[in-house]
């Protein structure tokens, strides 16, 4: 019996609201044999396996609807389904449930292949790939692996993480917040030092999927893989800077250049808005790959106190849609969002992996809190104006520049991940002092547990105090 790769392609993925599970077609995975005598079909398989993998990890409940519950944008009321209020916004998730143990295994099955990938290469025949070959190759499948623990870790945030060795036998400990993004910044170093130590112009001896290439940028070539490095480095550095429990601010002009080097050198102020919206983007397919933007549902409502912070002036205001009142467990909405009415398009509609967008307004909250307040508005106004009509004005305080900068944030990025929900967190604004109780048991969640799976292999019954 031949074995094959853990691994996942687009061929034999399905991903169900309340599922956290994506599995393999073993025809389309690469066998261990194949792997040790890397050829240019088995690595092709590695990167489509790999990215597969990271969409469909991340196109799952617990990492695009449960987050934006938490972050107090979006409802989700299912008379058949309570958990979606009940371990939310109205208790504790359970560490055994979708709720509490989602948002996990999938992405350490996408760090697995990543590194499956790395170890096939350093022993890469000359015969199939030249030295640059395996080079950016390393570069690319390092980036991605630092992905993958990056997004568990938004998730758990102090909770801590695993990081999974290259044996996927050892059983590693709960580790905090700082180490694990000290450990996934060196990652991004490694794969940025792979990628700018062969010409710029070469590309990938495999091609990545389409939304890599398709939204004003090609990231099969080089150049640009070392812009979409660069821009996680920076998002990671700045988060580093202002972590709550362990800030290292001296990152914070570090974050600035990185995010600089991600927008191609652009200054403060310089990115358009023809620009803002280049950059990877998840694809769905629910008849040829099986997976759908499970954003389209009918039964996902928007929080209504969010039309109450947009004004009609704002042209991202056509993201809020009426719609017939949804209510249950104690919860009422008559809004929803143009992307969640149920239709075929919705269904289909890509959602950014990472964009220019987020990353100008990641680099003025890096501005803010370095002092470089002409910098974050010039920036903060890029975005602005892309939607409005008058720029925002200076401001007298940091508070006013931070508001002002979450308020592009939120609505340039709504419903696109965890990002609302990592700010409110790393700025201490996730709780009563800055939001009403939407129900009144409403723990004021930030983070999910670490899944029951994970606990019980360590002989525990609740989170751990992490390890340094």
């Amino acid at each position: 019996m031949k074995r094959y790769m853990t691994i996942a392609l687009a061929a034999g993925v399905a991903v169900a609201a309340c599922k956290d599970n994506p599995t393999a077609a073993p025809i389309d995975a690469p066998t261990v044999t194949a792997i040790k005598t890397l050829t240019p079909t088995t690595l092709q398989q590695l990167a489509t396996g790999v990215t597969a993998q990271d969409r469909a990890s991340y196109a799952t409940t617990a990492v695009l609807t449960l987050t934006e519950i938490l972050a107090r944008d979006v409802y989700r009321i299912d008379a058949s389904e309570p958990r979606y209020v009940n371990e939310t916004l109205g208790g504790q998730a359970d560490p055994g449930s979708f709720a509490g143990g989602g948002g996990f295994a999938g992405f350490y099955t996408a760090t697995r292949a990543a590194q499956n990938a790395i170890d096939a290469l350093k022993t890469a025949s000359s015969a199939y790939f030249s030295p640059t070959d395996v080079k950016i190759s390393t570069g690319f499948f390092r980036t991605m692996k630092a992905l993958d623990f990056y997004r568990v870790i938004e998730l758990r945030d102090t909770v801590g993480i695993p990081l999974q060795t290259a044996n996927p036998m050892e059983l590693t400990p709960i580790y905090c917040k700082p180490h694990v993004l000290n450990y996934i910044a060196a990652l991004l170093d490694s794969g940025y030092a792979d990628l700018t130590s062969v010409t710029k112009a070469d590309t990938l001896p495999f091609k990545l999927p389409g939304g890599f290439s398709s939204y004003g940028l090609n990231y099969n070539v080089d150049s640009n893989l070392v812009l979409f490095n660069r821009g996680l480095k920076g998002k990671v550095d700045f988060y580093r800077a202002i972590d709550r429990t362990s800030p290292q601010p001296s990152l914070l002009p570090t974050a600035i250049s990185e995010l600089t080097a991600a927008l191609g050198g652009k200054g403060p102020g310089a990115v358009t808005g023809a620009d803002l919206q280049k950059g990877i983007y998840y694809r769905f397919d629910p008849v040829v790959d099986q997976i759908s933007n499970l954003r389209s549902d009918a039964k996902i409502a928007a929080n209504p106190h969010i039309a109450d912070s947009i004004p009609t002036s704002d042209a991202r205001r056509s993201k809020l849609v009426a719609r017939s009142p949804l209510q249950g467990q104690g919860l009422s909405s008559s809004w929803t969002f143009s992307f969640s009415v149920p239709s075929g398009t919705n269904q289909v509609l890509p959602i950014a992996l990472l964009k220019n967008e987020e990353l100008v307004l990641l680099r003025a909250q890096a501005e803010i809190e370095a002092g470089q307040f002409a910098n974050a508005l010039a920036d903060i106004n890029a975005v602005h104006l892309t939607y409005n009509s008058t720029p925002v004005a200076p401001a007298a305080t940091v508070d006013a520049y931070r508001a002002a900068v979450l308020y592009e944030k939120r609505f340039s990025l709504l419903f696109e991940g965890p990002q609302r929900l990592v700010d409110l967190r790393a700025y201490g604004y996730l709780n009563a002092a800055h939001f009403v109780q939407e129900l009144s048991s409403d723990p004021f969640n930030n983070a999910f547990p670490i899944p029951r799976a994970e606990l019980n292999a360590r002989h525990l019954t609740t989170n751990p105090a992490c390890t340094p």
